[in-house]
């Protein structure tokens, strides 16, 4: 598969996507195991913003109550196509949390990879 050129990534930083994601940090900050990161993505137009936080930071604390290690999920929930993936940030001190909101011809998959490199890549240099 042909991965996605990193500079053609768009991210959205309007209010609603901040809200989104500001909304998500606060629900699972106290649930992600130490020294892991959470990484959501959705495609904009985010649809109903807070009820589309609040299921999936219902679902995504589930899956953290069951899980321990690398783990994916992909859910479309009030038409927003949203991927979670939990990932062993290998550092106690990188945010717990992130949330990216992205142009809907973004490839989700392609944004997940970059965040995860980038948080290896950091590791190793603390």
């Amino acid at each position: 598969a042909l991965v996605q050129d990193r500079t053609k990534i768009r991210l959205r930083f309007d209010k609603v996507a901040l809200r989104f994601v500001a909304d998500l940090q606060r629900a699972l900050h106290d649930a992600v195991p130490e020294g892991h990161t959470v990484l959501i993505t959705i495609g904009a137009p985010i649809r109903q913003s807070v009820k589309t936080a609040a299921l999936l930071a219902v679902k995504t604390l589930g899956r953290l109550s069951r899980r321990v290690g690398r783990w994916e999920l992909a859910e479309t929930i009030h038409e927003n196509r949203i991927r979670v993936r939990l990932v062993d940030a290998g550092s106690s001190t990188t945010a717990n949390v992130a949330g990216f909101v992205h142009n809907p011809d973004n490839d989700a998959g392609a944004i997940l990879d970059a965040a995860e490199s980038e948080l290896r890549a950091r590791a190793r240099k603390v």
